[in-house]
């Protein structure tokens, strides 16, 4: 590999903002990977359907029978989707921040559609090897965010659609 290289400014420029495009689409693909995940696929009335993946909680809780006002112990059940009970891997970049110095070594005008532009090239190398100031630094800050709307009302849907029942197998 050459010690200098010319790149159009254009693609000094792109390549980072494209790189951190495609690092938002693979985070956005591993969150719906996860969520699909989380589900068990059924065939309901001839049709395939998602379904949570859900595990049953037993567990004796004690009231008062309200129709003899007596303390009892009654067996109950809870069917939990496990998709509430974990996180959920949603990431984005909160922030880009693209900082270079380049040096301009050529330019070339170029016509299309009747209208003129000018490509400017620009000498990118090692600071080590070669006079320039030719350095790309990219500060990337990711954070946890918050989750899609859609993936929220999901979550609250499933959460408010925990049943508690009365464990009549006990």
């Amino acid at each position: 590999m050459p010690e200098t290289t010319a790149l159009l400014l254009e693609q000094i420029i792109s390549a980072p903002l494209t790189a951190i495009i495609q690092a938002q689409k693979e985070s956005a693909i591993a969150t719906l990977q996860f969520l699909l995940s989380q589900m068990e696929e059924r065939e309901e009335a001839g049709r395939r359907k998602n379904f949570p993946i859900s595990f049953e909680l037993s567990y004796t809780q004690v009231l008062q029978n309200p129709e003899t006002g007596q303390i009892e112990a009654f067996p109950m059940r809870m069917s939990i989707p496990v998709v509430t009970l974990v996180p959920i891997p949603y990431i984005s970049v909160d922030e880009a921040e693209i900082e270079f110095n380049a040096k301009i070594i050529t330019s070339k005008i170029r016509e299309e559609k009747g209208l003129k532009f000018v490509s400017l090239y620009a000498a990118y190398g090692s600071k080590t090897n070669v006079d320039l100031s030719g350095e790309l630094h990219v500060k990337i800050k990711a954070k946890r965010a918050d989750i899609p709307e859609g993936v929220a009302k999901m979550i609250t849907a499933l959460s408010n659609s925990i049943p508690v029942t009365k464990d009549e197998g006990k």
